[in-house]
């Protein structure tokens, strides 16, 4: 029996370090993934338009500057719909891909920023920055690398989320939101639907600035319209390929229901 035992914990054994190793390896990797943020419902001030054309027909006053932070190498196509046939006809070569950050000015509510783009610790640690180790991992995978730019301050004035973050999001970037732990949520579910765009929020009751729901590439993406004389559409990950706009391929979500949505 004692003989049986042994020879059991001989093969048993090797199994389950190496169960235990890749455990290890996994909490490593994900630990963002169990890190808490406070959030709070952002309390919406009533529309004050009930479609595009009046919206657009009132342009207000705000204005919207663009700055480049850095740039991402890679396969321009790696985040398009890959059972697209018209992959095909997409350039795979690496190329630098603008990391872009948008200053909004509001002269009643302040400054704002849409996406806060690279920040010092891409200079520093170079090329992965304060990416957490599984965005690492994807990245070093898929050949990307990252390139610091100008450097801008960042706000503290808002942090909106559509939603509580996924567990895998968290994971991905947890270390993006240092020293920053109170959000406030975008209630999509009990916006307006504003066709063609479906559920909009007027962040400032004024028709200035709306936050839109575009969720596909992820669960949680959000496009912006900065109504000033000159609107500008904010697409993010809604679209952010030319050649895949032109084309009708868009961007591959987390499931293949994600890129139904994404379409």
């Amino acid at each position: 029996m004692a003989t049986n035992l042994r020879k059991l914990r001989k093969y048993l054994l090797p199994p389950a370090v190496l169960i235990f190793a890749l455990c290890a390896v996994l909490t490593y990797l994900l630990r963002g993934g169990f890190r808490q943020f406070e959030i709070t419902p952002y309390k919406v001030p009533p529309a004050a338009f009930t479609n595009w054309n009046e919206v657009l027909n009132h342009p207000q006053d705000i204005s919207l500057v663009t700055l480049q932070t850095g740039a991402i190498r890679m396969d321009a196509c790696l985040n398009l719909d890959p059972a697209s046939p018209k992959q095909m006809e997409c350039d795979h070569a690496p190329r630098n891909l603008a990391a872009l950050v948008h200053w909004v000015h509001h002269p009643r509510f302040g400054d704002f920023l849409i996406d806060a783009g690279f920040d010092d610790s891409f200079a520093k640690h170079p090329p992965y920055g304060n990416y957490t180790e599984a965005m690492k991992l994807f990245n070093w995978v898929n050949a990307r690398s990252h390139r610091r730019g100008s450097r801008i301050g960042s706000t503290n004035r808002a942090h909106f989320l559509q939603a509580e973050p996924s567990f895998l999001a968290r994971a991905a970037v947890a270390n993006h939101f240092s020293g920053k732990t109170k959000f406030s949520s975008l209630d999509f579910l009990a916006a307006p639907r504003m066709a063609p765009l479906g559920a909009s929020i007027d962040l400032f009751g004024d028709g200035s600035l709306w936050a839109i729901s575009v969720t596909g590439h992820t669960d949680d993406d959000i496009a912006y319209l900065i109504n000033g004389l000159q609107p500008v559409l904010l697409t993010g990950d809604a679209s952010h390929l030319e050649w895949a706009f032109e084309a009708g391929v868009a961007p591959r979500g987390w499931n293949k229901e994600g890129t139904a949505r994404a379409y």
